[in-house]
């Protein structure tokens, strides 16, 4: 190592350990980021924009539409010069090959041979192989048809015939592809996305053509026999051209029935709508001649004050030529005989009159010439068919009760829509749908009774379900009123038996203690003593309490006597 390096060295280590941690840890965070940066900058400036889907320049146009494409279907893609286009990864780019394809947006021959060469990265001894290359190009074409979502798996074989010189001994190249469909598609009502496999297999495979290029699904079921496109286009059209007459139906329908049950009840409706339709585009030119104006129309005056002419007179030129003398046949050069007929030579020497009047006259119009085209579909009549129920009333008799039927229904009587109700209907029911004498429509609103005898068979039956109901129900009232009558006449029997029974008790009662009375005081004024028993002592004594408290407090013997009373 040279003095200097090591010099150098010397000077960083001792600058090194005189430096505190902190300052040591700043220069090595510093240092790192440093080393990152690099590290970045490089793998950045080295690395690829992605995979190329195209090996060719794209046109304006094509860059345009395949980048809206895959921006509809967020295929993630960068570009450069608005020509080319790179995506990710082969698989995006497969998968965005096959997008294209079915939707017929690959440019003609920017998918070719080339580029199927190219993604196999094959050597030149694989290229000499012929039957490697094939292989190559079947598993690329059968990877990019896998990418879409249509298809789940794909078997892709192709010839690959000798070159030759000679026209008539070249054989055509031959393509076979089998399709097996995704779960629930119908790959033969994607003839769109068929058309777009076999434009990706001929611009993929040189030397192949269409016309050679057979298509089927896993059944064998030919894909891309196109031979009954237009008969299919057409009963598409026819299809779509129904719905379309369906819904205008419907709207008018709709809008009529929304409209009528704002003012009568929808129970007393009945529509038909029915709408005729062209769905045959026109296209018109016309040419229309138009007034020269000499003065514009002042707005400021309430009447036209414009000066207008049909026809401005550009040039004119008259000519007026006048003879009079003999008349003068030719007889031909002097020395012959002429040709004229004996009858006519006598009338050469008469006298002949010529007049001529000849007057060209040239004039300018106005003219505007319009095209018109038609929208592909055109209303050309309109027929809306309304009927419309009476009211149905309830009849009642002089007790308002309703009138029964023999059957046991509720008579009803049917009350008429009014004429005049029915001509505002129509002119409701006109002005809603746009009536057009011009188109020929016809609307017509006719009252027409609706069978509702299911209706009030239904409506007769609740009401005697309702009828019963009240009738039982006031027939349980009426026996709850008759139980709660016979358990208080009940009670007040009971209670008047009571009371009865105990007043007779009380008599008896008294009678006996009178007799006792009159025994004692006849015992008394004899002088006979009478022993009593200790019940009549008690009686006695208890009496006599009585009859001593009711002396001094009558007032609470008396509330005594009620509360006994209201108890019993």
């Amino acid at each position: 190592m040279s003095a200097f390096l090591k010099k150098i060295i010397d000077t960083v280590k001792n600058i090194w350990d005189k430096t505190g941690l902190t300052q040591k840890l700043i220069a090595g965070a510093v240092i790192l980021a440093f080393v990152v940066g690099i590290i970045l900058l490089f793998s950045f400036n080295s690395g690829r924009a992605g995979v190329s889907l195209f090996s060719k320049a794209l046109s304006e146009e094509d860059f345009e539409r395949i980048t809206a494409k895959l921006a509809e279907e967020k295929i993630q893609f960068t570009s450069k010069n608005r020509t080319n286009i790179y995506v990710k990864s082969q698989n995006e780019k497969n998968r965005a090959v096959m997008l294209l394809a079915e939707d017929g947006s690959i440019p003609k021959g920017s998918y070719t041979f080339k580029d199927i060469i190219n993604s196999k990265n094959l050597t030149s001894s694989r290229f000499l192989n012929s039957v490697k290359l094939r292989e190559a190009l079947e598993g690329k074409l059968e990877k990019l048809l896998k990418a879409s979502e249509l298809i789940d798996s794909a078997d892709v074989t192709f010839t690959m015939p000798e070159q030759t010189i000679y026209l008539s001994e070249k054989e055509p190249v031959k393509v076979a592809v089998m399709l097996t469909p995704a779960y629930k598609v119908d790959l033969k009502e994607n003839k769109r996305a068929i058309k777009g496999i076999q434009e990706l297999v001929v611009n993929s495979i040189d030397g192949a053509t269409a016309e050679y290029v057979t298509i089927t699904d896993n059944y064998g079921v030919k894909l891309n026999d196109f031979s009954d496109e237009e008969d299919i286009n057409r009963l598409k059209i026819t299809k779509d051209n129904l719905k379309t007459r369906n819904e205008i139906v419907e709207n008018y329908r709709r809008k009529i029935i929304d409209a009528l049950s704002k003012i009568i009840s929808n129970d007393r409706l009945s529509l038909v709508v029915d709408v005729s339709m062209n769905f045959d585009q026109e296209r018109e030119n016309t040419t229309e001649l138009l007034p020269v104006i000499l003065k514009e129309d002042d707005p400021n005056t309430p009447y036209d004050d414009g000066e207008r002419k049909y026809s401005v007179t550009i040039s004119r030129r008259t000519t007026n030529e006048t003879f009079e003398g003999p008349n003068w046949i030719p007889e031909g050069p002097p020395g012959f005989d002429d040709n004229v007929p004996p009858a006519y030579k006598g009338a050469l020497e008469q006298m002949t009159k010529y007049i001529k009047n000849d007057e060209i006259l040239n004039e300018a119009t106005g003219e505007r010439k319009r095209e018109t085209i038609r929208d592909p579909w055109e209303i050309t009549k309109i027929t809306a068919s309304v009927a419309v129920d009476g009211k149905w009333e309830i009849e009642y008799d002089a007790k308002n009760k309703p009138i029964l039927n023999p059957d046991g229904s509720r008579k009803r009587k049917y009350i008429p829509v009014p004429k005049e109700e029915l001509r505002s209907l129509k002119g409701f029911v006109e002005q809603g749908i746009g009536f057009s004498v011009e188109r020929n429509d016809k609307v017509e609103v006719y009252e027409y009774p609706k069978d509702r005898a299911a209706q009030f068979a239904e409506e007769d039956a609740k009401w005697k379900r309702k009828q019963q109901t009240t009738m039982a129900l006031f027939a349980g009232l009426i026996a709850l009123i008759v139980l709660i009558l016979a358990t208080i006449i009940y009670r007040l029997i009971a209670k008047e038996i009571e009371r009865r029974k105990r007043l007779r008790e009380e008599e008896l009662a008294r009678q006996h203690q009178l007799a006792r009375e009159i025994a004692l005081k006849s015992a008394e004024e004899e002088g006979v003593e009478v022993e009593m028993s200790m019940e009549d002592k008690a009686r006695l004594e208890m009496q006599e309490n009585a009859i001593n408290m009711a002396r001094e407090h009558p007032e609470d013997v008396a509330q005594l006597i009620r509360t006994w009373l209201s108890e019993e």
